[in-house]
C-alpha cells in the first residue's frame, strides 16, 4: 500500500504536466463514438471486421495518448529507445517498485476514461446496441474491454524502462501486428463467423458474472507480466553508457 502510495504522488507530477492532454483524450474519445455509432448496425448484422480494427486502435491509441513528448517513448541513443522521463527519475533515489509502478497509473486512468466514455456513449446514442445489450450486461461489456484495454495497453508503460533496438526490431514488430489482426480475422470472422466486439456483447449477456470474473484474473496477470518485464529491462538498460 505504501508502494502505491509513493507511485501515485510520482504520477500526480505527470498528471500535472499532462493537463492539457485530457481535452485530446476527450476530443478522441468522441471522434470514434461518432464512428462506433455509425458502424454500429451494419456491424451487428454483418460482421464487419473493420470495426474490430478501429476498437483496438483505439483502446491502443488512449494507452498513452494524454502523455506530453517529454514523456514519451522515443529514441534516447544509438540503439535505445525509451521515455527520458523514466532515465531521469531512475537516476534519483527512488525505489524501482514505485517508479516502475507509478508508470501504470496514468495510462491505466487513461483506458478506465476512455473505454468507459466510448462505449457509454455508442451505447447511449445507438438504438441497436440497446437492443443488443441490457443496461446491466453493460456494465459486463465495459469491465471486459477496460481489461482487454489494459491486458494490451500495459505494454506502453513497460516499455517506458526503455529498449534496444536491432536492425530488424521494427520489421518483427509491423510483421506482430499485421499478425495479430490476421489472426483476430481468421479466428472470428472465418471460425467462429461472429466478430470480436460482437463476441464479447455475448460473453456479457451470456456469462456476466464469470466473463467479470476472467476478464479481471486475466488483466491483473498481464499487468503482473508487464510489470516483471519493466523490472528486468531497468537492471539490463545501461542509462549512462
Amino acid at each position: 500500500m505504501d508502494t502505491f502510495r509513493k507511485a501515485l504522488w510520482l504520477a500526480r507530477i505527470e498528471m500535472d504536466v499532462s493537463k492539457k492532454h485530457y481535452l485530446t483524450l476527450l476530443i478522441m474519445a468522441g471522434i470514434y463514438t461518432f464512428f462506433f455509432y455509425l458502424s454500429m448496425p451494419p456491424y451487428l448484422e454483418e460482421n464487419i471486421f473493420i470495426f474490430d480494427v478501429f476498437l483496438i486502435i483505439y483502446l491502443v491509441t488512449i494507452s498513452f495518448s494524454i502523455k506530453p513528448k517529454t514523456f514519451q517513448y522515443q529514441k534516447m541513443d544509438d540503439d535505445l529507445y525509451g521515455s527520458p522521463y523514466f532515465a531521469m527519475l531512475n537516476q534519483l533515489p527512488i525505489k524501482r517498485k514505485v517508479l516502475i509502478t507509478s508508470r501504470f497509473i496514468l495510462p491505466y486512468m487513461s483506458i478506465v476514461i476512455g473505454m468507459i466514455l466510448a462505449l457509454t456513449g455508442t451505447y447511449i446514442f445507438s438504438p441497436e446496441l440497446q437492443d443488443a445489450v441490457d443496461p446491466l450486461q453493460l456494465i459486463a461489456l465495459i469491465v471486459i474491454w477496460i481489461c482487454i484495454s489494459i491486458s494490451i495497453g500495459g505494454l506502453f508503460p513497460a516499455s517506458d524502462p526503455g529498449d534496444e533496438i536491432k536492425r530488424f526490431t521494427f520489421f518483427w514488430s509491423f510483421a506482430s501486428i499485421i499478425g495479430f489482426f490476421v489472426g483476430l480475422y481468421l479466428i472470428f470472422q472465418v471460425w467462429l463467423d461472429t466478430g470480436f466486439f460482437k463476441w464479447t456483447i455475448y460473453l456479457a449477456n451470456e456469462h456476466t458474472l464469470l466473463s467479470i470474473m476472467i476478464s479481471i484474473i486475466v488483466a491483473c496477470l498481464v499487468t503482473w507480466y508487464w510489470f516483471r518485464h519493466s523490472q528486468k529491462q531497468v537492471k539490463k538498460i545501461d542509462y549512462l553508457q
